[in-house]
């Protein structure tokens, strides 16, 4: 069972880093523009300090094909729980579409931006605005949205030190991701639509992203939250990343692609879960709700 406070420090587990096959097209060098109570199976909440309570927390939204979406209906219900886990600083929305409105930063972006330019573009606002300050963030996303996470964290090791291209190192402290496909979508997904074909199982870019490191400088610690009944991205292909904890609720509960990181009451909630990278799953039928799942698993302090 994930508990908040650890007495010693868990070691990350990163993807493999080797030869990049087929990779995603190079992006563009240089930086861009300047953008505007406990229960069984549940991260438990402790004694998370004030300097680390008052970091930042970036939330993505995934794809969005219309090209913009409302981010403040989007987190409307996760940013209360941020607030309710102890979280005091920024808590900032993140649109990748020009078209994306009420969010806190937006890159301009459409569906036709390859994913790894808007993970390119997000490291660099990570970079920029907090880690070359030396302030560790925090993020949560749902769907594509954990691609563009993952995306820059792994542009950031693998480009050679000093190429320009991506920023020096991020300090991401900690990444949980709702229904992201590292593995893939299911269904339709038009094929002339750039992100589409990113997310097509088998892409280039996931392909590339699997042989990877996804981690920030001193560690990133990632928890991946999926659900049994999601039809869109397919709990195994939501799962799929290295990552220590890994929760999926279980059948029956009504969850779908488009509800999941709605979801934020309840303590009823059948899921099954791992704190060993997958080497062995528990089952509860006290889980929390996603939601509160994801604001918990932040306040992890496992370094």
């Amino acid at each position: 069972m994930r508990r908040f406070a650890r007495t010693a420090a868990l070691p990350a587990v990163a993807l493999a880093l080797g030869a990049v096959q087929a990779a995603p097209a190079r992006a563009a060098a240089g930086p861009p523009p300047a953008t505007s109570p406990a229960r069984t199976g549940t991260p438990q909440a402790g004694d998370l300090n004030g300097a680390a309570t008052s970091q930042p927390v970036y939330l993505l939204h995934g794809l969005e094909l219309r090209g913009g979406t409302d981010c403040s209906s989007t987190w409307k219900e996760a940013i209360p729980q941020l607030r309710a886990a102890g979280f005091t600083g920024p808590l900032i929305t993140w649109g990748h579409y020009s078209h994306d409105t009420h969010c806190t930063r937006h890159i301009g972006g459409t569906v036709n931006t390859p994913v790894q330019e808007l993970g390119r573009r997000f490291a660099w606002d990570v970079y920029q605005r907090y880690s070359r300050h030396g302030v560790p963030v925090r993020v949560a996303a749902h769907s594509m949205g954990g691609l563009v996470v993952a995306t820059a964290l792994a542009g950031v090791r693998s480009q050679p030190h000093g190429s320009g291209s991506w920023p020096p190192y991020l300090l991401v402290k900690d990444v949980v991701t709702l229904s992201t496909p590292f593995r893939g979508i299911a269904g339709k997904c038009s094929t002339k639509v750039r992100q589409c074909r990113d997310l097509k199982p088998g892409s280039a870019l996931l392909e590339w992203l699997a042989k990877q490191s996804l981690q920030g400088r001193g560690g990133t610690d990632w928890t991946l939250v999926s659900a049994a009944t999601d039809a869109r991205v397919p709990f195994r292909s939501a799962l799929a990343a290295t990552a220590k904890h890994k929760v999926y609720y279980q059948s029956g509960q009504g969850i779908t692609h488009y509800n999941l990181h709605h979801l934020d009451s309840g303590h009823s909630w059948r899921i099954r879960y791992t704190d060993n990278g997958g080497a062995s799953y528990k089952t509860t039928k006290s889980g929390v709700s996603p939601l509160r799942y994801t604001a918990l698993a932040l306040t992890s302090s496992s370094r």
